[in-house]
This record gives C-alpha cells, sequence and structure tokens, in this order.
C-alpha cells in the first residue's frame, strides 16, 4: 500500500474537509473541520511517526484547520463550489504524491514454515592484515556479520527492523543511487521479519554464505537471507569492510567504502585498475573463507553457541556483481563449498588459474539484462560450460542489475529512478526467491531438481548445461 493506514486516514479526511462545503454550499459549524483534520494528522503523527514525504499534507491540514477557524464568509457561492472541490483536491493530490512515491516500504512474508531469527557478531581474522584503510597491514581484518537463522517460535515476535545502522547507511545509500541524503530516512519504519536473538531451534541446518556487491552491505538482500532461513537454512553475510558502504563495528568505528578500493575504470590505468579489482574480490572470497573458518572452532569461536546449528557438511554461497565472484571464487578454491549461485556475478578479476578449472560441484548463474552478452557473461559461460556438475544459466528478461538487491522496494517508480528494470517487483521477486530457493534445496538438501529446472516464467530464459544437461 502506497499509504499506511493513518495516513490514507488523514489524506481522506482533508479530502472531505475541501468537498464539504462544495456539496452543501456551506462549511460546517465552526471547529468541526479544525478538529477533524488536525486531529487526524496529530493521530498519524504519534501513532505512525513523521515522515517527510507527508510534510505537504500536513501543511495542507494545518491550512484546513486554521482556514475553518478564521474564515468569516460561510457560505459559498456557486462558482466557489465549482472551484474548490476541482482545484482542492488536484493540489491535494499533488501534496499526496510524495507519500506515494517514497511509500514506507513493506518487505515481503519470509513464507517458510519455520519462524525466522537474527544476531549480528563482529568476527576478526587475527591471521589476516587489514588490506585496506589509513594504516594497511597494521591491523587484523575485522567484518560485521548478520545472520539470520531458523528460530523457536515466538507468540508475539518482535520484528528487527531491515537494518539497524540507517542513520549512517540511509544517507550514504541515498547519496549512491542519486537522492538527497535524507530520502531514505522514512525507511526506518520498514520491519523485516526476523526475531532478534531469537533461540535458535533445536538441530542443525545448512549454511549459506551471501557476499555482497561493491558498496553493498550485509542486508542489501535482506528478504532473500529471511526466505532462505524460514526454509532451514543458516544465512551468514558479512559487511567486507572498506568494499561495504558503511561498516559500524560495536567499539564506535564507522567505516566507509574505500573509493580507491575500487577506483574509476577510466580514471585509471588498465592495469592499476585489473590489480586493485583483483585485491577486492580476493578480499571478499578470503572473508568467506574466514567465516567458515569461525564456524569450524564451534561454540568456542565468535559465532558461540550458533556454531552448534551449522552443518558444515553442507555450505552453499552466493552473492551479487562483485559479491557473486567472489562466491564463485571461494567455491571454486575451497573444498568445503558444495554449490555456488550467482547474481550477475562478476568473475573478471577472478585470476585465470582459478576461473579455468573444472567446477566439481552445482553452478546457478542469473544474469540481468545489461550483464549479458558482455565478456564477464563470456567469461562466466565458459566456467559454466567446463564444468563436471550440473550448471543452470538463466537470464531475465526486464531485469537490472538491481533487481537482484531490496532498493526497488523503495518506490514504485523505482525502474524510472535508474533503481531497478522495467520488470515488475511482484514478478522479479518470485523469479529469484523460486530459482534461489530451488537451487539450494537440490544441491544441498537433496530435495531434487525440479523446482530449477522446470520454469514457469515467460521472462526467464534456463539452460541446464554439464553432465546433467549437456
Amino acid at each position: 500500500m502506497a499509504l499506511r493506514r493513518l495516513e490514507l486516514v488523514l489524506a481522506v479526511v482533508c479530502a472531505a474537509a475541501i468537498v464539504w462545503p462544495a456539496l452543501f454550499g456551506t462549511r460546517s459549524r465552526r471547529g468541526l473541520v479544525f478538529l477533524a483534520v488536525i486531529g487526524a494528522a496529530i493521530s498519524q503523527l504519534v501513532l505512525e511517526g513523521f515522515r517527510w514525504q507527508l510534510t505537504p499534507v500536513y501543511l495542507v491540514a494545518l491550512g484546513l484547520g486554521l482556514g475553518d477557524l478564521l474564515s468569516v464568509e460561510r457560505d459559498l457561492p456557486w462558482w466557489r463550489r465549482v472551484s474548490r472541490p476541482v482545484l482542492g483536491l488536484v493540489g491535494l493530490g499533488m501534496m499526496v504524491l510524495p507519500a506515494v512515491i517514497f511509500p514506507v516500504p513493506i518487505l515481503p512474508e519470509p513464507g517458510g514454515p519455520l519462524q525466522v531469527g537474527t544476531v549480528t557478531l563482529e568476527v576478526v581474522f587475527p591471521e589476516r592484515l587489514e588490506a585496506y584503510g589509513e594504516t594497511p597491514d597494521t591491523q587484523p581484518r575485522r567484518v560485521m556479520v548478520q545472520i539470520w537463522y531458523p528460530a523457536e517460535a515466538v507468540d508475539q515476535p518482535v520484528a528487527v527492523p531491515w537494518t539497524n545502522d540507517l542513520d549512517v547507511l540511509g544517507p550514504a545509500l541515498a547519496r549512491r543511487i542519486g537522492l538527497p541524503a535524507f530520502s531514505l530516512s522514512h525507511t526506518s519504519y520498514t520491519a523485516a521479519h526476523a526475531v532478534p536473538s531469537a533461540p535458535a531451534l533445536a538441530g542443525t541446518y545448512p549454511v549459506v554464505l551471501y557476499s555482497h556487491g561493491w558498496t553493498g552491505f550485509r542486508s542489501i538482500a535482506v528478504n532473500q537471507m529471511e526466505m532462505l532461513a524460514s526454509h532451514g537454512y543458516i544465512v551468514i553475510a558479512p559487511d567486507h569492510a572498506y568494499g561495504a558502504l558503511v561498516t559500524r563495528f560495536p567499539d564506535g568505528a564507522i567505516i566507509n567504502f574505500d573509493p580507491d578500493a575500487l577506483p574509476d575504470e577510466e580514471a585509471v590505468e588498465p592495469d592499476f585498475y585489473t590489480d586493485r579489482a583483483v585485491q577486492l574480490v580476493d578480499t571478499f572470497a578470503d572473508d568467506l573463507v574466514g567465516l567458515v573458518d569461525a564456524l569450524a572452532l564451534g561454540e568456542s569461536g565468535p559465532f558461540g553457541s550458533m556454531a552448534a546449528h551449522a552443518d558444515l557438511g553442507r555450505i552453499g554461497a552466493y552473492g551479487h556483481s562483485a559479491g557473486g565472484g567472489a562466491a564463485v571464487r571461494f567455491c571454486l578454491s575451497d573444498e568445503r563449498c558444495d554449490a555456488v549461485l550467482g547474481m550477475d556475478a562478476w568473475v573478471e578479476p577472478v585470476p585465470d588459474r582459478i576461473i579455468a578449472n573444472e567446477a566439481t560441484i552445482p553452478m546457478l548463474f542469473m544474469r540481468s539484462d545489461g550483464w549479458r552478452g558482455t565478456p564477464n557473461d563470456g567469461r562466466l559461460r565458459g566456467l559454466a560450460e567446463r564444468s563436471d556438475a550440473v550448471t543452470y544459466w538463466i537470464g531475465i528478461e526486464g531485469a537490472g542489475h538491481n533487481d537482484f538487491v531490496v532498493t526497488p522496494f523503495f518506490s514504485p517508480i523505482a525502474a524510472r529512478l535508474g533503481m531497478k528494470g522495467p520488470i515488475s517487483l511482484g514478478r522479479v521477486v518470485p523469479i529469484i526467491d523460486r530459482f534461489l530457493r530451488g537451487f539450494f534445496d537440490s544441491a544441498l538438501l537433496g530435495a531434487g531438481t525440479a523446482a530449477v529446472e522446470q520454469n514457469p516464467f515467460d521472462e526467464v530464459t534456463l539452460e541446464v548445461l554439464g553432465p546433467a544437461g549437456g
């Protein structure tokens, strides 16, 4: 819904205050409109909270209320009875428009039978020195990690915000997508569905690692994390410090992305750019390796009791863009990885000695319109065709690069703002969820391949490569 419930009530009350005198030719008893519109505005502010998009509507409500109190003339001539509803309602519609264009995003229900819990923690890699920052190679690498997992049922779950770092992440993300810094402040009202620090459900579960792209962040695909966890996975997503948009650590340190970690390709020499790109994807991939190492330490390691629920014999990885390349690099180099999925996986920085290997684990690659038919796509195709295991090659017609993350939820006109492709949100989310879950169900749970190999979507082209598909 574009407007929340009390926001809609406020808009309707304002519309009624505009139309009433036109219908009856006279204003209502003095003070009634004032009480109605001001009461509706105050109720909305108290119960739902302020958001900047509604500022024009608050001003309309104030103007209507004051007009009701101060107006001397109570009867309307015929021409005012005609012009008031026409001009008034058009004006009100324009005032409501910002709230419609940038509504409070609503994330989809996870859809699985299990309650989802979530925790966030810091993981330090004592044997790796930080390659970025003002003093590289002097401090151990550390990352913030968020975990989504099957949790014990809670009668009245308290949902966690879609991100706990909106105060620092929101302005940076808004600027990154070309909006004013305050533009995403209203997403503080967007609730995810996981329960913070909920007791983990008894048992062990396959682990799926998620690697975000350049200037992404750990919860950039929170709807996908919750969906997988609700179907029985432990999903672990790090903020790749200095490659993540913003990372906030428990000690108060805030690390912004380092522009020099991946400079503008056209502003530097090709060899320099290539070296930086390789280092970035290597760093992301090494973070994934480090997280598996930390899990293997068991309850004495940084994951604590959560490690006891992780089935280290069933590990998958997926990622978006540079994170997709990191997931591929990790899974081609680490025998503990059992399956890999890439969303517009950027594999050009993956070294030849690794990308030339014959993969022995199942793989799935989703590609948006802009990433198909590119040199990167050709390199990825070579990997897929050399694979010694089944590989799924998927193109999504109308999808943009950002359709694989959460930003399309921010606006119903996200495609016009360049935040997604022309495919509708209601189509692309089920497509991604079906193949994402179906692939890992098949590869890690042995659930069969029907959910991956049967394609009910007109927008999707699907090839099955490798021994199973030719």
